[in-house]
């Protein structure tokens, strides 16, 4: 969890010609390292390509050719594999969605969960044993948000970064195409904001036929 919270306050690495950025942008976070490139299997990425076909030309055991050391040519490819990226995140995530609301559909689920993110009108919630991360927004009403100490106090009970909930899920599947996860507090209890207990809890050989992908998955839902 303490990684997840570090690396969500980074800027994602993005691809770029080193001719197009200023050098003081070069710094790879992840690695504290002033310089980085890819030298991995040309199997892989379209990345790996551009970085093995200029080391060959370094060296002298390839040819050059003009698009592959024109510095603006290089930097399309570099957003367009930036651009690629992303799609693949948002498709991975898509799938992940999917496969989670098919596992969740027709039940009620009491799980527990932590305290990823404390927002101003939310909690951002990881169940770890689903990979599932959840948004629970609160209600105006009862809530009061502490900025400087992070933290929403309801009824006498203050909520924290990482204290332990116990929360319920469903499916909302009264729209076919825009199903979504409903998360609802119910441990600890808060007089007019926390659910009782279903009593559901997820049959260990049943989540082994059917457990959704092991990847966080962003979900939206309502107190």
């Amino acid at each position: 969890m303490l990684r997840m919270v570090a690396t969500r306050c980074m800027a994602r690495a993005l691809y770029f010609c080193s001719g197009c950025v200023a050098p003081e942008d070069f710094d790879h976070y992840g690695l504290a390292m002033p310089f980085y490139t890819h030298f991995t299997s040309p199997i892989r990425r379209y990345s790996d390509l551009m970085v093995h076909r200029l080391l060959g030309v370094c060296v002298g055991a390839e040819a050059t050719y003009p698009d592959l050391v024109h510095k603006n040519k290089c930097q399309e490819l570099c957003n367009n594999l930036n651009y690629r990226h992303n799609m693949a995140q948002y498709a991975g995530r898509s799938s992940v969605a999917l496969y989670t609301q098919a596992f969740f559909r027709d039940k009620v689920l009491d799980e527990e969960g932590y305290v990823l993110f404390v927002r101003e009108n939310a909690l951002q919630v990881l169940m770890p044993r689903f990979g599932l991360e959840a948004t629970l927004f609160l209600k105006e009403d009862g809530w009061s948000y502490d900025q400087e100490a992070n933290t929403q106090t309801c009824g006498g009970v203050t909520l924290r970064q990482f204290d332990r909930l116990v929360v319920q899920l469903s499916v909302d599947s009264r729209n076919v195409q825009h199903q979504k996860v409903v998360v609802k507090l119910v441990d600890p209890k808060i007089p007019g904001v926390s659910v009782e207990p279903s009593g559901g809890k997820a049959d260990n050989t049943q989540k082994q036929a059917d457990d959704p992908p092991r990847k966080r998955s962003k979900v939206a839902a309502s107190s």
